[in-house]
């Protein structure tokens, strides 16, 4: 229980957020206040599994045995760090989505169908924030719904759950495998403008093929005009051979997983895009302290090395969690498959 005691004020919290924003720090000053936000990130830790339980028993009572995946995760240190510095008024203490859930269903009627039962729930929680990333996608091209919720208790934590569509979820978790690739935040609108418009024009054919808005930027155009535009993107970057190659070196180097753990619990991934490699340990749920400690271990010894990439996840079924994270296993057979109906006119509107 002790990583999940918050011995620390938020007012502490918020000044070792400012600390880690610094581009020059001393390591004990660094160490000092990545323990501090290690704290206030396992703090988050019981109150996700709180929600994880009510969104999977929803799931399960809206759509049966359909298609569908819930996941969670506690922010990567990275990741927190960026949205700091991109956001330079936001506090730690108030950042919305340090807990996050996932829940991937199998159409955008579905998706609506679950925003609404959330909308209609009663709720000792304050439904903070609704983003409708879906009927008004972000300029890049993200499509979600985000629930924002702020927790009734003290002191107040936020809880944030993305609901999107199997063809969402392909498009988001692509974006951030090439933005690792490239070592770009793709996903923030860094990096190549060429691949950056590539992404923008597949999320508007995905949007097209669920009925849904298109990109401000493509109102004009037709289904027709933007498949041409993007057939002639994946020409031009040899898309399809480029993500190929890139992705087909990475392997599994390890993977420790008890045989009492494979259908729950937390599993601590680590994505090494220097060695190409990929490996994952798994904790069961009462294991929540050690995996938090060993998660902290992990991004402190790589804190300066951009090549390491380490996330604490939890799927609920350790088969799910590539399924759930294909960015953590670099994963791009899907959107490769996508890309060449695309190219065959096989994709269809």
């Amino acid at each position: 229980m002790k990583n999940r005691i918050l011995i620390y004020s938020k007012s502490k919290i918020d000044r070792a957020g400012e600390v880690l924003k610094k581009p020059i720090i001393s390591k004990a000053e660094r160490d000092e206040a990545l323990e501090i936000l290690s704290n206030w990130r396992a703090f988050h830790a019981e109150p996700l599994n709180t929600f994880a339980r009510i969104l999977k028993t929803r799931v399960k009572k809206r759509f049966g045995d359909k298609n569908t995946i819930v996941a969670q995760r506690l922010k990567r240190t990275p990741s927190i760090l960026l949205k700091l510095q991109n956001h330079k008024t936001m506090r730690l203490s108030a950042m919305q989505d340090i807990g996050g859930l996932r829940a991937i269903l199998e159409s955008t009627k579905d998706v609506n169908s679950l925003v609404h039962l959330y909308r209609a729930s009663k709720s000792k929680h304050k439904l903070a924030v609704l983003h409708d990333y879906v009927a008004k996608p972000k300029l890049n091209g993200y499509r979600s719904v985000h629930l924002v919720y702020q927790l009734e208790q003290s002191p107040s934590i936020f809880i944030e759950i993305q609901i999107r569509s199997y063809l969402q979820h392909i498009w988001a978790t692509a974006v951030e495998v090439f933005g690792t690739l490239k070592n770009s935040s793709f996903k923030s609108g860094h990096g190549d403008k060429k691949w950056l418009d590539l992404f923008a024009h597949l999320s508007s054919v995905f949007a097209l093929k669920e009925g849904t808005p298109v990109l401000d930027a493509h109102n004009e155009l037709t289904g027709k005009q933007i498949l041409n535009r993007i057939k002639n993107m994946i020409t031009e970057l040899k898309a399809i051979e480029q993500l190929h190659v890139y992705t087909s070196v990475y392997r599994i180097t390890s993977s420790e997983t008890k045989k009492n753990n494979r259908s729950g619990g937390y599993s601590l991934v680590v994505l090494d895009s220097k060695e190409n490699t990929i490996s994952f340990q798994t904790f069961s749920v009462g294991e929540i302290d050690t995996a938090t400690s060993r998660y902290m271990e992990m991004e402190k010894k790589f804190y300066d090395d951009p090549s390491m990439n380490v996330v604490l996840v939890n799927t609920g079924d350790v088969k799910k969690l590539e399924v759930s994270y294909p960015n953590y296993f670099m994963d791009t057979k899907v959107l490769v498959r996508y890309l060449s109906e695309i190219m065959i006119n096989e994709f269809k509107l």
